[in-house]
């Protein structure tokens, strides 16, 4: 992203504020790659993505968390980029506390055109519905791939960020709008609440931005929970059991939370 949209750098702004209380609810790991909230682990979802001595670019990498993961599993060079300060500072304590070598850059009105162009890996975990221009951001990310590189992505299910969970289940209004959804994001734990903004598109325009860039779409997967709640359905600040909470199992088995896409540069 070189992040110039008013509402990208507003949605920076906001992850400046809540970047340690998010990291501090969520303890999201570090010895494995973490797909999103309530997301089933890579293996368990049949996707193999190979780590071990390759070049990996984590896009959007927030608190670094699948950065030194993909470090502690053997990559050849780690680049983690974002554009929030408040994220790489949380990034930066993780890194040194996990003493691996992950190379932390904040993304900056140059966006991603002075990394390097050989990874074998991209992988951007809930980071690109806070972009507007996904075709172009796509399009600049598989030129960063070599040829037969890989590009693992995923974000909020553009169904579940559609509709709301009520009294008679869970209403749609409206699946096809687009353009920008605002909702507060609040820490009660840490006295702050934020407004956050994503870009609402459908499945199809996140396939045909993956098509455009272009890349070879291997993979579109809308996961079913895991068996066991992870720490994003533990810990929300409604509690485990509280309707309210959105990433709970008997919500997630009728409506996708996540979508992750894999693709491929072949050329």
């Amino acid at each position: 992203m070189a992040v110039s949209e008013p509402h990208e750098k507003a949605v920076v702004s906001a992850w400046n504020v809540i970047a340690t209380p998010y990291h501090d609810r969520y303890r999201i790991p570090t010895d494995r790659i973490h797909l999103g909230p309530m997301v089933p682990s890579p293996a368990e979802l049949g996707v193999e993505i190979p780590v071990k001595g390759r070049r990996v670019l984590d896009y959007g990498c927030g608190g670094g968390h699948n950065a030194i993961a993909c470090a502690r599993l053997g990559a050849g060079r780690v680049v983690a980029v974002d554009p929030s300060e408040g994220q790489l500072a949380v990034a930066s304590r993780l890194v040194a506390q996990a003493e691996v070598g992950v190379d932390l850059r904040r993304l900056d009105e140059r966006g991603i055109d002075d990394l390097p162009t050989d990874f074998d890996l991209v992988l951007s975990v809930y980071a690109l519905h806070f972009v507007e221009d996904v075709k172009g951001t796509l399009r600049r990310l598989a030129s960063r791939l070599r040829a037969g590189g890989t590009l693992v992505l995923s974000v909020d299910h553009p169904l579940r960020v559609s509709g709301e969970w009520g009294e008679p289940g869970f209403v749609v209004e409206d699946y096809f709008a687009h353009g920008w959804q605002s909702w507060p994001y609040d820490f009660p734990e840490a006295g702050l609440r934020v407004q956050l903004h994503r870009y609402r598109r459908t499945v199809g325009d996140w396939v045909a931005a993956v098509l455009a860039a272009p890349l070879v779409l291997r993979r579109l997967l809308e996961p079913l929970p895991p068996e066991r709640a992870d720490d994003f359905g533990l810990r929300s600040k409604y509690g485990a059991g509280d309707p309210r909470n959105v990433f709970t199992r008997q919500r997630l088995e009728k409506v996708p939370g996540s979508l992750v896409i894999v693709a491929e540069r072949t050329s």
